[in-house]
C-alpha cells in the first residue's frame, strides 16, 4: 500500500504542500479523462442546448475539476464528488421524464409568446423579451418577419423560440 501511496504522490502530488509542473499536468490529464467521462455518464442534453438546469451542474463539475487540478488536498476527494453531482442530475432528469411537475419545477416551462398571429404581450414582459427579440428570432429560424402567419410561438425551456405556422386554410 505504501508503494502505490509513494507512487501516486510522485505522479499527482498526492501528500505533498508545493505542486511541481510534473503533478499539475498529470492531474490536468486525468481530471480531462474523468471530465470526459462524467459528460457521457450525465446525456447528451448536458452538452446540447441548455437550461438552467444543466447549466449548474456543468458550472458546478467544471468548478470542482478545476479545484482537484491546483489544490493539493481535494484531488482525491472532489472527484467522487463530481460523480455524485453527475448522478444526481441523471436521477432527477429521470424523475422529470415521468412527472411533469417536477420537470417543471426544476427544468422550467415553455410560455405562450404568439397565438393566431398576435403577441402576448404580458407573456413578452414575464419573459423579459422585447417585440424586436422576437422578429429577429423570427427572422433567424423562418426566414420570415410575419407575425400574423404564426399560429403559436413559445419560448422553450432551453430559452430558444419555437414557431409553428398557420395552416393555408387557416
Amino acid at each position: 500500500m505504501e508503494n502505490i501511496t509513494a507512487l501516486l504522490d510522485s505522479i499527482f502530488g498526492i501528500e505533498t504542500e508545493d505542486l511541481t509542473t510534473l503533478h499539475v499536468l498529470s492531474r490536468a490529464f486525468v481530471i480531462y479523462i474523468i471530465g470526459i467521462i462524467l459528460v457521457r455518464l450525465s446525456n447528451k442534453r448536458f452538452v446540447d442546448k441548455l437550461t438552467a438546469f444543466d447549466i449548474i451542474i456543468a458550472i458546478i463539475t467544471g468548478s470542482l475539476l478545476s479545484r482537484a487540478n491546483t489544490n493539493t488536498n481535494l484531488f482525491l476527494k472532489v472527484l467522487p464528488a463530481c460523480l455524485l453531482l453527475i448522478l444526481m442530475h441523471r436521477l432527477l432528469s429521470y424523475i422529470a421524464s415521468f412527472s411533469d411537475k417536477f420537470g417543471n419545477l426544476v427544468k422550467g416551462h415553455e410560455r405562450v409568446l404568439v397565438e393566431d398571429g398576435e403577441i402576448l404581450w404580458k407573456a413578452m414582459e414575464r419573459s423579459h423579451l422585447s417585440e424586436q427579440d422576437l422578429i429577429q428570432t423570427l427572422r433567424l429560424n423562418t426566414h420570415s418577419e410575419n407575425i400574423k402567419k404564426i399560429k403559436v410561438a413559445r419560448l422553450e425551456r432551453n430559452g430558444d423560440i419555437s414557431f409553428i405556422f398557420k395552416n393555408s386554410s387557416d
